[in-house]
């Protein structure tokens, strides 16, 4: 569910007050090629308001960004703004990979 469309004020606007992270898997299909599946992860809303338009700022984000380098392997909840990896264990492995927890990548095991 994403939150959106008219509010019965022009001064107000829908927007989320609960979110959650989704992780789908999704197959990926390239013609002439492997079929592939991956994991992706979503925001999604479960409950919205309308809200003053002004105060729209101080609700998109409360948490700061990710401090970490490469922030597209990251994902951050947005109730606890705690950063997780976006790739799972389980992803790195099915391509006989270890998920590094400290960059969030998928590095070939240490022998």
């Amino acid at each position: 569910m994403r939150c959106g469309g008219c509010c019965n004020d022009e001064a107000l606007e829908c927007v989320p007050t609960e979110e959650f992270n989704i992780t789908m898997q999704i197959m990926r299909i390239r013609i002439h090629k492997v079929q592939h599946i991956g994991e992706m992860s979503f925001l999604q809303h479960s409950k919205c308001e309308c809200r003053p338009k002004k105060d729209r700022a101080r609700q998109e984000n409360p948490c700061g960004p990710c401090s970490e380098r490469r922030k597209h392997l990251f994902v951050q909840d947005p109730q606890t703004c705690k950063c997780s990896c976006k790739n799972t264990d389980s992803r790195c492995k099915a391509r006989q990979l270890e998920l590094n927890e400290r960059t969030c990548r998928c590095d070939k095991p240490r022998r």
